[in-house]
């Protein structure tokens, strides 16, 4: 599972900076810039906590975090429509935000 990389696409797409992110689901920046460099594994908590704060629902994050092998069962091209499709719902609730 690739927790950082999911966090990093989210945000990135809701146009947040670590900092802002960071705020909203109080934590530390530095905390926040170790998972997604894949440096620190963030527990439960910090996954749902990071979640609200995407105004993203938490499966979403674990399915974008997810790898081929996690996926059992999907083809690595089924999973990359269903990676796409996720960051499509994720762009467009964007668009919504104020």
């Amino acid at each position: 599972m690739k927790y950082g990389k999911a966090i990093r696409v989210v945000r990135t797409a809701r146009g947040m900076t670590q900092k802002g992110l960071a705020e909203r689901a109080s934590l530390d920046q530095s905390h926040i810039s170790m998972i997604e460099r894949g440096l620190r594994e963030p527990s439960v908590s910090t996954l749902e906590a990071v979640s609200v704060a995407l105004g993203v629902p938490l499966y979403l994050l674990i399915l974008l975090a997810s790898e081929t092998e996690d996926l059992k069962g999907i083809s690595e091209e089924q999973a990359g429509v269903i990676g796409r499709q996720l960051l499509d719902i994720v762009v467009h609730a964007s668009d919504g935000q104020a």
